[in-house]
């Protein structure tokens, strides 16, 4: 008798994280310096000696570090936030990232919102959908399935690039979920 076949396991796919995005938030965003630094190489990321990408787990465990040690008296949430914030204004900086941010006065909050897809496959994120929903004139619910970045970071990361487009955003994180979260961004 022969032993029954077993379905063949499709590896899921790992996320990498380019350095860019790293630089973004730890050289050009916080300018870390002396502690952080050492904390970072010890985590595996040389902000001296990047590699070309990293996994997202390393990406999860530099961002909580970053957490710690840049906002230990901020909450949870507030702190991801900054970071989010901190994070978009160094990637813009960078290289690529300077792309999108010259573009964004130009083209306003709606289709700043439209192409997020787009700013997130730049940033590596290309297993994340987004959906966009009308909640009036001025703001859209946006929902994302992403199982790897705090909903505070990308609420922060959002509130810095919308202020690019020139309007002052109001998000708000409506539900988190194991598998992704919703935000309601307002201008």
């Amino acid at each position: 008798m022969s032993s029954p076949r077993r379905p063949q396991e499709t590896p899921i796919p790992t996320v990498r994280v380019p350095a860019s995005v790293f630089e973004g938030l730890f050289v050009r965003g916080l300018k870390a310096e002396g502690r952080l630094v050492s904390e970072l190489a010890a985590l595996g990321y040389d902000i001296k000696k990047p590699e070309m990408d990293y996994p997202i787990q390393l990406w999860q465990r530099v961002t909580a570090l970053a957490r710690q040690e840049v906002y230990p008296e901020l909450g949870e949430e507030q702190a991801y936030r900054l970071l989010g914030r901190q994070l978009v204004t160094g990637f813009a900086e960078t290289l690529i990232g300077r792309v999108a941010a010259v573009a964004l006065p130009m083209i306003g909050p709606l289709r700043a919102l439209e192409r997020v897809p787009r700013y997130l496959a730049m940033m590596g994120r290309t297993d994340i959908a987004v959906t966009l929903t009308p909640v009036g004139e001025r703001g859209r619910r946006i929902q994302l399935t992403d199982r790897y970045n705090r909903p505070d970071l990308m609420a922060g990361g959002l509130e810095r690039m919308l202020e690019l487009t020139s309007v002052q955003p109001r998000i708000t994180v409506e539900e988190r979920s194991p598998e992704g979260y919703r935000l309601l961004v307002r201008w």
